[in-house]
């Protein structure tokens, strides 16, 4: 349990760490052709649907302060409540399979061209399971060390390409009515979804410090709400949208643009970090979580949840090797499946959980026994 137990700070951090990777390098692509100009906005328009579904997180964890998001969904849903954890399960799963998907295809399309990819998905989720392994608070420690780098080297980038940026290109302001714009802050609903991650981890949390989860989850949120938005802001004010929208990994341009002769011809290398760090935080959190929502899913006992957790990284990695043919179809899968699931499961029905287990009456005095790993 120990390698389990975290501080308030850690859990919002891994939050930063888990959702900014997302909004502002994995989908931006995707975003910019749901909301066209006015995409920069669409991370503020979401947010208090995010905000909603991180106090009701925080309200479940005060009620069930010992169970997971797993356990205590069969307590407030009956039989039903098992059908459900499932599928949070599989929503992490499917995370870690995102990450590491998206992951491998930028270095291959931009840094290690003659590399396959299946070599570059072993290796790196193998640095993942190793780190996973270690527990929560091992990927904790980690993520607070590479996130002031990923927001040092962001920061570093932002105001290196400031000149060639013209905010007039963001203007003007619903250029194609408001349907664009609700559909693309639907999918941003997907974006903050993955703070639902906290339903598990949140329960590892030092007890004492439970109670002021809300606010540490609030500065997360907006921090996260700031990276998407400054990140797609100036992708756009650099490019312009119509271009932006058509590259893979708009803003992966900011940083070939950079460069400083006198030392450096170029600092795309820190781009490399960006996306793999960021990254292995992504997958490190998801693969743990996923394994562990398993084991406490199907109660089992007898089986080491550090070989749960193994199998979980291999078949990750040859689901994301094989499940896609090509990019179009996994940018379909992105924008048909993945963000509309998780605007679902992770924004939208946490609300309804808390609601549910408010309504029967509910919390610690129907706090049972741990049925696995607590």
């Amino acid at each position: 349990m120990k390698r389990w137990e975290i501080s308030a700070l850690q859990a919002s951090l891994l939050i930063m760490g888990m959702i900014s990777m997302s909004g502002h390098a994995l989908t931006t692509t995707q975003f910019l052709r749901a909301g066209g100009r006015d995409t920069w906005m669409v991370g503020l328009i979401a947010l208090p649907a995010g905000i909603l579904a991180a106090w009701a997180l925080t309200r479940l964890r005060l009620m069930f302060p010992s169970d997971t998001l797993v356990q205590y969904l069969p307590k407030v849903f009956g039989y039903a409540g098992y059908v459900i954890a499932a599928l949070y399960v599989v929503y992490f799963f499917v995370v870690v399979v995102f990450t590491l998907r998206m992951t491998t295809d930028w270095m291959v399309d931009s840094i290690l061209t003659e590399t396959p990819s299946w070599i570059m998905g072993v290796l790196y989720i193998a640095a993942v399971a190793y780190t996973a392994l270690g527990g929560l608070d091992v990927v904790a420690r980690t993520n607070q060390f590479t996130l002031a780098l990923l927001v040092g080297f962001g920061f570093l980038v932002s105001f290196s390409t400031m000149q060639a940026k013209d905010y007039r290109l963001l203007l003007p302001f619903f250029e194609k009515g408001y349907g664009p714009v609700l559909s693309a802050a639907f999918l941003c609903l997907g974006y903050y979804g993955e703070v639902s991650v906290v339903g598990i981890f949140d329960a590892y949390v030092k007890r004492k410090e439970q109670k002021q989860l809300f606010k540490w989850y609030l500065l997360a949120l907006f921090f996260a709400a700031g990276v998407f938005t400054g990140p797609v802001a100036g992708s756009m004010a650099t490019l312009g949208y119509r271009v932006a929208q058509n590259m893979p990994y708009p803003t992966f341009q900011h940083w070939l643009m950079v460069s400083y002769p006198r030392f450096f011809e170029r600092i795309d290398l820190l781009a490399v970090h960006q996306w793999l760090a960021g990254g292995y935080v992504r997958c490190a959190v998801s693969c743990s979580l996923a394994s562990r929502g398993l084991c406490q899913l199907v109660a089992v006992k007898r089986v080491p949840e550090k070989w749960v957790l193994s199998a979980v990284a291999i078949v990750s990695v040859i689901v994301s090797e094989l499940a896609w043919d090509s990019k179009p179809s996994f940018d379909r899968f992105i924008m048909d499946v993945y963000l509309p699931v998780g605007a679902y499961l992770g924004t939208l029905f946490p609300p309804v959980i808390w609601l549910v287990a408010l309504v029967r009456g509910l919390g610690k005095a129907s706090q049972g026994k741990q049925t696995y790993g607590g």
